[in-house]
């Protein structure tokens, strides 16, 4: 399920887009777009629909309009009150008439009843279906409230304000990943592994992580406390934080001797593809072999991944996007404006290697000198629009899917590599924003075996036998 896809409470849009008529193109493979919404969606009547269910109905128009399946706003109010249906007590559905599919007004009957009968919220109560509704038909699609909005911005951006950690959700707690170098954090001695027991004098135990998020990320210059445990000592400190501006560099590039580059994309951010091609410009021309590693990339700007996949090829397509609209349906193309040296390629993947960096993976896996390593990637290959609404909600929808640039629906199967690598849960760079130094990279059993091929032109093979003793 798509972790930001959480339905919570409303608040402001203002940071994600000042003009409620945008809609911003995100394919967690993904990119922005600003073009408007056509008149038609933003104003057919859904007539029946009284005082208090203005939201719901854009909401539903966007639905009917731009899902990458076509359903009719009959259909989709069906959907919702059978799903309400499930989620309030009992005594509030009780009595409640059974609809036909186009009958608008019965469908608002309905809910005006159990809005009355058990004291709820309209919209809340429309939208909690809404977004159910919507999971159910796609992991991908959802409501979206202020606090997931911001996420998605701090994603596509790569800054905000914080302490600069990377922490992970382990039976209730939160672990630290990897302090950023240089980071608030990292200056208060917070090592990998260490338990943040505490913000401000609040458990974490058990908190939503977009709860803790929003704990931790402030305006830069402000203090919070903390309450850390040491992985080792299990001894606890009290430590007191200043905020800063943090920015997660998208792309890490070091020399790992013997001529071999080594490129880790993080995720496609606004300017990745800029950094990728500075970092290689400055190390690509001294290098005969690169690494290109996007293992437990999760994806991020379909713009940015386009691009990227520019830089490496001269020609043909990159990938192909088909909707449910002829409109969304096109090729994009190589144009080899950029052109980098043509080396041989190692591209690391894993089943974290999603969405944006499968476009990549796939636009040039089967090009010569290109070998893609690993084990079969996440297999999302769709494309998300989010349709901004009113009071700080929005609507991520699936409008179209992608294809590879050999014409492969990988949706849901994943990027098959060229050469299978044992699962390794262990990897060094799993989690890690920071930068591994040399030495430590080639100490990953992955990084080892495309250095292997590099050298030598040999694949790594399986034994035939178990190894099971």
């Amino acid at each position: 399920m798509c972790q930001s896809c959480l339905f919570a409470e409303a608040g402001t849009l203002s940071r994600i887009s000042t003009n409620p008529e945008s809609h911003l193109l995100l394919a967690r493979g993904e990119g922005l777009n600003t073009a408007p919404l056509s008149v038609a969606s933003r104003t057919r009547p859904l007539a029946a629909l009284g005082s208090g269910f203005d939201l719901f109905r854009e909401a539903i128009n966007l639905v009917a309009d731009h899902y990458v399946e076509k359903f009719s706003t009959g259909e989709l109010l069906k959907m919702v009150m059978d799903k309400l249906v499930l989620i309030v007590l009992p005594q509030c559905v009780e009595g409640a008439e059974r609809c036909p599919e186009e009958n608008q007004e019965c469908f608002v009957r309905n809910i005006e009843m159990m809005s009355e009968r058990c004291n709820l919220d309209i919209t809340r109560l429309l939208f909690a279906g809404l977004n159910i509704s919507l999971q159910e038909l796609d992991p991908n699609s959802c409501v979206m409230d202020t606090g997931m909005l911001k996420e998605l911005e701090i994603g596509t951006s790569g800054k905000f304000g914080g302490v600069g950690m990377v922490v992970s959700a382990r039976q209730g707690d939160y672990v630290v990943v990897s302090p950023f170098d240089g980071s608030p954090a990292y200056k208060a001695g917070i090592k990998a592994g260490d338990t943040i027991l505490e913000i401000d004098g609040q458990s974490l135990h058990g908190l939503p992580l977009l709860e803790v998020l929003r704990k931790v990320r402030g305006p830069a210059g402000t203090v919070m406390s903390v309450r850390v445990m040491d992985k080792k000592s299990r001894t606890v400190r009290h430590i007191r934080l200043q905020r800063r501006m943090i920015r997660i560099p998208p792309v890490r590039f070091l020399s790992l001797g013997s001529q071999v580059g080594y490129l880790r994309i993080v995720n496609f951010q606004k300017g990745t593809a800029a950094e990728v091609y500075k970092a290689l410009g400055q190390g690509a021309g001294e290098s005969s072999g690169l690494i290109l590693d996007l293992r437990d990339n999760p994806g991020g700007l379909f713009e940015e991944a386009i691009q990227v996949a520019n830089l490496f090829k001269t020609s043909g397509i990159i990938t192909s996007v088909k909707g449910r609209e002829n409109s969304l349906n096109r090729d994009f193309r190589a144009n080899g404006q950029y052109r980098l040296p043509q080396i041989p390629l190692v591209i690391l993947i894993n089943k974290g290697t999603a969405s944006a960096s499968e476009i990549l993976a796939g636009a040039l896996q089967g090009l010569s000198k290109v070998l893609v390593m690993g084990e079969r990637s996440f297999g999302k290959a769709s494309v998300q629009l989010v349709f901004p609404l009113n009071r700080g909600m929005a609507v991520r929808l699936t409008t179209a899917h992608y294809y590879t640039a050999d014409g492969r629906d990988i949706d849901g199967k994943g990027l098959e590599p060229d050469a299978i690598l044992d699962d390794s849960d262990e990897s060094l760079t799993k989690g890690r924003i920071d930068l591994l130094s040399s030495e430590q990279l080639k100490s990953d059993s992955d990084i080892r075996a495309a250095l292997a091929y590099l050298h030598s032109g040999a694949r790594p093979t399986r034994s035939p036998f178990s190894s099971l003793y």
